[in-house]
């Protein structure tokens, strides 16, 4: 079997990573990048020999693809996805899908209507603590859920970055709202939230949010993220998750990989669970994620992660 052809649209932090595990991977082969900054596809052409492209449109139109990553800004994700889409292209489209759900209609529906695989990159459901507590839910060892509590903030630098391009819902909210939907076998029936912007005024973006849920089924959820934690925190993320059933609880600490390192000057948190390298290669969630995608492709599977 000839090697799946892979491509990137916009290899900004997350993309380049997208790109260096397509290289990476025994059943593909990266052959295109596709983003607007010229330096950018020569970091990966220099990498990873592969052709570079400052539209899109062309790299979809002259490379056969079998599969792309979008990996755009936020709401920069529709027009890629959709003209990846109409080339029969099968698309994973880094998370959130889209920020309105009118866009995530039309992308799922012209995905079925083209007969492509439409994956979103939710990395929660390839993180062997989220999954475990979910089974834990779903086999019934809590029994019945009552109330949930997720909890994702992030350092400032974070939203300096990004702020401009998405908030702090759709950057960091969307990966806690996804897994406690997952786990909830049951609509929402409504939602009240709350933000306050009182250190990023410039940009005019919240600077944290909280959301009360309430599902159909009666249980309800409560979310907490932020990007303006100082600089000196110790730790990389201060996420948590539990869950409180009549039978049990289940509780994730997702604060920290498991590894610090202490040192005479300040040490940043390793990466041990996301995309460390080991060996010379990737490994860790990310590269989990993205190989199901090319599984699926490969194998004719549906993603655990569709549009719906």
């Amino acid at each position: 079997m000839s090697k799946l052809r892979a491509g990137v649209i916009g290899v900004g932090t997350f993309g380049a990573m997208h790109a260096r595990i397509y290289a990476e991977n025994d059943f593909c082969e990266l052959v295109a990048t596709a983003d607007i900054r010229s330096e950018r596809l020569n970091e990966m052409e220099s990498a990873y020999k592969c052709k570079g492209y400052s539209d899109f449109r062309d790299m979809l139109k002259m490379e056969n693809l079998d599969l792309v990553s979008i990996c755009t800004s936020d709401e920069l994700h529709v027009e890629p996805a959709l003209s990846a889409i109409r080339s029969g292209v099968n698309v994973l489209v880094e998370k959130p899908l889209a920020i309105n759900v009118a866009d995530c209609d039309t992308i799922v529906n012209e995905s079925q209507k083209y007969g492509v695989k439409l994956m979103v990159g939710h990395l929660l459901r390839f993180d062997p603590r989220y999954y475990t507590a979910r089974q834990a839910i779903m086999n019934g060892q809590i029994g019945t859920p009552i109330h949930l509590y997720a909890r994702r903030n992030n350092l400032k630098s974070s939203a300096d970055r990004l702020a401009k391009h998405t908030s702090v819902a759709f950057f960091l909210g969307i990966h806690d709202i996804d897994f406690m939907n997952w786990c909830i076998n049951s609509k929402v029936e409504r939602v009240y939230a709350e933000s306050v912007n009182r250190i990023l005024t410039d940009i005019g973006t919240a600077d944290t949010c909280m959301a009360l849920i309430k599902y159909q089924d009666g249980t309800i959820a409560s979310l907490e993220v932020s990007w303006v934690l100082p600089s000196s925190f110790f730790k990389r993320l201060d996420a948590q998750f539990e869950a409180v059933g009549t039978e049990g609880a289940v509780y994730i600490d997702g604060s920290g990989d498991c590894v610090e390192i202490f040192g005479a000057q300040a040490n940043p948190v390793p990466d041990v669970m996301y995309s460390p390298e080991i060996y010379g290669n990737y490994a860790g969630i990310l590269v989990d994620e993205i190989s199901h995608f090319v599984d699926c492709v490969k194998d004719d599977k549906t993603p655990v992660v569709t549009g719906q």
